[in-house]
């Protein structure tokens, strides 16, 4: 069926993207101010983005038919900003007007256990590190059987980004990049972590990209997903080891970036492994190229081991003696011939910057929102905790969402089939064919529904109380029980009655009484 405007119109209100009223006011001013093209369904798609009434994320979603899908607990998806190892990333405004990260695990990997205990391992690890250079994780949740966790939403580019646009840079800029990374860095071993994959892409520079300065900007540490326990933190420690993560011969990590000791053995590394991953970016920021490129992946790990990169001032001139030294300190073979710590590691690197790490100073609404959004985030964790304290001391049976969830509510929208399942797609019109959030189908395209798995036959199950359900199942358990008796009584007279006519005259001899 053929989307019309009125269509467009009824999916704006059944998504919640605007009140009644709102919507009226604006389709009203459509019909003023198109004329001659009211029905047309894609110019009232990009009249709405014009006005920014929705985003062209949201525009796309409207015209293939979809009502659901923008909305995750009190978030309002805006638009994709791409997809990484664990799933999809999304920008999205909080209703307390803050704008967030939502990074949004796929149900076709939730199903699997490893990696939904890795994604709330990494979310775990995430909310322990605030920090001005660690994107800062909110807090984790379910949404009607959605996985997400909500981060700082940043404006910028990946450092691998900026090295792909720009190649290399002054030993300043380089210097005060990596001086940031190590001050993030530090944050994490304090709190008894590793990093484990410290790489361009797992980095990102805050700040317009191509209007400021990068002394201008702020480095932040991205992607916790491989990082180590060092400390003994016995819960967290169970989840990596059933998680198969650092099994013998596992290789973690990067090969342009990966420390010699890493790539033996992954479960017995420390902080001066991810030292000498900043010290491979450190050397790709001053010469364009990591310390060991190489297309074989084998031959670059025993590189790693065995050869002594060429000085950086080889292919950058302006790089001086003493940063030379600092390179080689951080990329010695042996982790005992590295800097022992991020700070001491920093201390070297100090004398080489202009300034100190810059921090962007945040304008005043952007800090009003986010003290509005950290206020609500602490009362709803109060909330969550005083009721199932209420729950507990009503002697109810509660089973309250795990840590992970941060509180959030895991039960599934009445209105929305349990079995459907949740597919992002990014904003371009290829992939907007794909998309699936909690209803697989457009809503004027006919879809097919499975029975839910709470129904057997014509009955549901969640109509009956536990003590009814108690019952009923102790009824056929005891009709069970007397058939099975009877049967066994049953063949106990088959039996005898068997063994009497063997031994009987007319068995012997035949039925005429002949032998």
């Amino acid at each position: 069926m053929e989307l019309t405007v009125n269509n467009v119109y009824g999916l704006i209100l059944r998504s919640k993207l605007m009140k009644l009223d709102e919507a009226k006011i604006v389709l009203d001013r459509w019909k003023e101010e198109s004329k001659t093209a009211q029905s047309d369904v894609i110019k009232f798609a990009n009249w709405l983005v014009s006005r920014k009434y929705v985003t062209e994320y949201q525009a796309k979603l409207l015209i293939k038919g979809h009502a659901d899908g923008y909305f995750i607990n009190s978030y309002k998806i805006s638009e994709k900003l791409g997809t990484g190892r664990m799933g999809g990333v999304y920008k999205a405004e909080h209703e307390t007007g803050q704008i967030v990260a939502l990074k949004v695990l796929p149900p076709s990997k939730s199903r699997e256990k490893n990696f939904l205990m890795r994604f709330h391992r990494e979310a775990q690890m995430n909310m322990e590190l605030i920090h001005p250079n660690i994107v800062r994780t909110f807090e984790t949740g379910v949404y009607n059987g959605v996985h997400y966790m909500v981060m700082d939403y940043l404006e910028g580019e990946t450092l691998d980004q900026f090295l792909k646009r720009s190649g290399k840079v002054p030993p300043d800029e380089a210097c005060h990049i990596v001086y940031q990374a190590l001050r993030g860095l530090d944050c994490i071993y304090q709190h008894g972590l590793v990093h484990r994959d410290l790489k361009p892409a797992n980095m990102m520079l805050a700040g317009p990209i191509l209007t400021s300065k990068v002394m201008d900007k702020t480095l932040k540490i991205l992607d916790m997903g491989l990082g180590k326990l060092t400390k003994n933190k016995e819960p967290l420690h169970q989840v990596v080891t059933a998680l198969n993560l650092t099994d013998e011969g596992a290789i973690l990590g990067t090969p342009d970036y990966m420390a010699p000791e890493q790539a033996r053995d992954a479960r017995n590394i420390d902080i001066r492994a991810d030292i000498y991953g900043l010290g491979c970016v450190l050397y790709h920021l001053l010469t364009g190229q990591p310390p060991f490129p190489d297309t074989n992946i084998i031959n670059q790990i025993i590189r790693h081991q065995t050869e002594t990169p060429k000085p950086a001032s080889q292919f950058n001139p302006k790089v001086p003696e003493g940063l030379n030294k600092i390179i080689n300190t951080m990329l010695a073979k042996e982790p005992s011939d590295r800097y022992q710590t991020p700070e001491k590691c920093a201390q070297a690197l100090a004398i080489f910057l202009n300034s100190g790490p810059f921090v962007s100073p945040s304008a005043p609404d952007s800090e009003n929102k986010l003290k509005k959004y950290l206020t609500w985030l602490e009362t709803s964790k109060t909330a969550l905790k005083e009721k199932i304290k209420n729950k507990k001391e009503e002697g109810i049976l509660y089973d309250p969402p795990s840590d992970n969830s941060d509180g959030q509510d895991s039960e599934s929208d009445p209105g929305i089939e349990d079995d459907y399942s949740v597919t992002f797609v990014s904003s371009m019109p290829k992939e907007a064919d794909d998309f699936a959030f909690d209803n697989p189908e457009p809503v004027y395209k006919k879809s097919i529904r499975k029975s839910k798995p709470a129904s057997v036959g014509a009955f549901n199950l969640s109509r009956f109380t536990r003590n009814e359900l108690l019952f009923l199942g102790t009824g056929i358990g005891l009709g069970a029980l007397a058939t099975l008796i009877g049967c066994i009584v049953a063949l106990a007279i088959f039996a005898s009655s068997k063994k009497e006519n063997e031994t009987s005259p007319s068995y012997q001899t035949g039925g005429d009484g002949k032998k």
